[in-house]
């Protein structure tokens, strides 16, 4: 019989969760020096956590009965990641800016009007000029009642799209979860800091070596925030150089572009805990890609093919190869999921399960036929609608798969959504404006695949196996932080921009910039459309085709170093940031398990943990000080 958690825990949560929501959001979107949704463990969640942790030690003291155990810890950590998704840069923090670009930046240069406006589904929108001026130019307040009235429309009916979204999901999550978690018992990397944390006997803070971890950490973020305000002070340079700056003006190594070479303590912490040949895999092919540009400008292919060599296109086959082959490998196992859901024998059972696989497909049919209507109803015709969503949900899998098999440190995806992908392949001329302009809007959602909400949600009911603890009141508890996650998300976005501006020298560019992106490529269809790209077919199969070969070969020979985890995740933006200190955390690990065993591995895990701790808990206090006494804060990471 699996435990309940405390109702208190799930209120503490969802409590928990707008200000986590606001933090991050001024974070990433007012000041952008730290990015925490960009990772796969979000600092915010780990610093809130360990704060909780520390209380809980306290007050378990003063009233014992008042103690939150390992469970109700660990689910407040769930909800509040899951929380913080909502409004990470790679789903509201886009979305807002796409919902108000056009009816503000239109002239008559551009003729946008003409061009597009009569197919931009305004009821999802906010177009009044009135309303727009205060938030691009601030200096006005979000709570006045013309403001929420117009706003309150289209935040009701895009927070009940990606309710249905995110629903989707985590029916997929229950369908795959007993298979994952406990057929083929993957390791979940990315929960084993909070696990350490919130263990009962609190062995990892007692543990020296984690304390000479943290210090490590500590010091190095301590030093260069005192450079940031000082910069007599001197500090430590652990993101100062590019190896690019170094071949920039030498054929065909400029090629290379921006490689920077950096040493985050908190990225070498969690490479540690990678499988060697994902972490491995991920530096090896991060310079793998390096190497394919080299090659396009020393037989100058990048001339006719700016694209060349389709690097976004190849990660996108990737994931769908990780995707399709995760789906016929499971395929006997979905068979008695099916049969189970059909109520014919199976050998597999839902009992304990979130609900029953019967309910979960009925969830994922009736949750895809309202994404499709609801998608219809923008404008896009119904056959882009239907294979959109089914590219967003291969994709989604795979984010999921691996992050729970492998713990990528992050799996961004840029640019290489199924908003990208159908009009590259297909060609532009094959989609109506409608279908291009929801496109446009998706971009909110398919930018970037960093803060995706389906791992943590995985991630959640693999705590809840771990501990005993019942799925069906994580699983609400989940959908309801979601919910809690998407109003919060709304209101720190939007007051934020009516205050400061979001056009004002006041915030960051990139809170323009993501509608700039949007629409400046709506334009280019419209204007300029691409004819079928080939070669965007041709690589996006080899992609394809290349990771189902790696994963063959590391099935067949064990020996078989290259993993296509490191494939896929490799050629992101995030990987350029982390293929130094995961290169670093890969040839720790390698002489520590050559030299001394699983033995030495375990011994040193916790230094390794203190790395990621000290960085998060400095960082998380240097950041909440910069927004409160507006100094200037190091960007320890992103």
């Amino acid at each position: 019989m699996r435990k309940r958690v405390a109702t208190r825990a799930i209120l503490l949560g969802l409590i928990l969760i707008p200000p986590n929501v606001f933090w991050v959001g001024y974070m990433e979107e007012v000041v952008g020096k730290s990015f925490p949704t960009t990772m796969s463990l979000f600092f915010n969640a780990v610093f809130t956590l360990l704060i909780l942790v520390l209380l809980n030690k306290l007050w378990g003291k003063i009233a014992p009965s008042l103690r939150l155990t390992q469970g109700e810890l660990l689910l407040i950590y769930s909800l509040i990641a899951i929380g913080t998704c909502m409004v990470g840069v790679d789903l509201y923090a886009v979305l807002v800016p796409c919902l108000v670009h056009p009816f503000w930046f239109a002239t008559a240069e551009n003729k946008w009007e003409q061009l597009f406006f009569g197919y931009l589904p305004k009821w999802l929108m906010v177009s009044d000029k009135d309303v727009l001026k205060g938030y691009f130019l601030g200096w006005s307040s979000f709570y006045t009642k013309k403001y929420l009235l117009t706003w309150l429309p289209p935040i009701l009916y895009w927070t009940l799209f990606f309710m249905v979204l995110i629903f989707v999901m985590i029916c997929i999550n229950i369908i795959f979860r007993k298979q994952w978690a406990e057929n083929e018992h993957l390791t979940f990397p990315i929960i084993q800091l909070p696990l350490a944390l919130t263990d009962e006997k609190l062995s990892l803070l007692k543990s020296k070596l984690m304390w000479v971890g943290f210090s490590v950490s500590a010091i190095v973020d301590i030093l260069n925030n005192i450079n940031a305000n000082y910069p007599f002070f001197p500090h430590i340079p652990v993101r100062d150089y590019d190896i690019y700056t170094f071949v920039y003006a030498y054929r065909p190594w400029y090629a290379i572009g921006w490689t920077p070479l950096y040493f985050f303590p908190c990225i070498i912490g969690l490479g540690y805990l990678l499988p060697l040949e994902l972490s491995f895999s991920c530096w090896f092919f991060y310079w793998y890609w390096k190497f394919q540009r080299i090659l396009s400008v020393t037989f100058n292919l990048q001339v006719a093919r700016p694209d060349m060599p389709y690097i976004n296109d190849q990660s996108a086959g990737a994931y769908l190869g990780i995707a399709f082959f995760v789906i016929w490998t499971g395929r006997r196992y979905l068979w008695q999921v099916i049969k189970r859901a059909l109520g014919r024998p199976s050998l597999v059972s839902d009992e304990g399960e979130p609900m029953s696989y019967r309910m979960a497909f009925v969830g994922i049919f009736l949750g895809y036929i309202f994404l499709f209507f609801f998608i219809t109803k923008m404008g896009a015709r119904w056959g882009t609608a239907l294979v959109f969503l089914l590219i967003y949900f291969l994709l989604s899998l795979a984010v999921a798969r691996i992050r729970a098999e492998l713990g990528s440190p992050a799996h961004d995806l840029h640019f290489a959504g199924p908003d990208q992908m159908l009009p590259r392949v297909a060609g532009v001329e094959s989609f109506t404006k409608g279908d291009l302009v929801f496109f446009t809007l998706s971009w909110s959602f398919n930018r970037a695949y960093r803060a995706h909400p389906m791992p943590h949600q995985l991630e959640g009911f693999k705590i809840a196996e771990r501990l005993n603890l019942d799925y069906r009141q994580y699983m609400w508890a989940m959908l309801i932080a979601s919910l809690v996650g998407s109003f919060s998300a709304f209101w720190t976005l939007l007051q934020a921009n009516y205050k400061l501006g979001a056009s004002s020298a006041k915030m960051p560019p990139w809170v323009v910039g993501f509608g700039w992106e949007a629409y400046n490529r709506l334009d280019s269809w419209l204007k300029m459309p691409q004819q079928r790209d080939i070669l965007c077919s041709i690589f996006t199969g080899w992609g394809f085709l290349f990771a189902v070969f790696l994963i063959l070969m590391k099935g067949k020979f064990l020996w078989w170093p290259f993993h296509p985890v490191g494939y896929a995740v490799s050629s992101s933006w995030a990987m350029g940031l982390m293929w130094c200190p995961i290169f670093i955390a890969w040839l720790a690990k390698f002489i520590i398990l050559k030299s001394t065993g699983l033995k030495g591995y375990r011994y040193t895990l916790p230094f390794f943990l203190g790395l990621i701790l000290g960085e998060f808990v400095i960082g998380s206090i240097a950041n909440i000080l910069g927004l409160v006494f507006n100094w200037q804060i190091y960007r320890f990471w992103g």
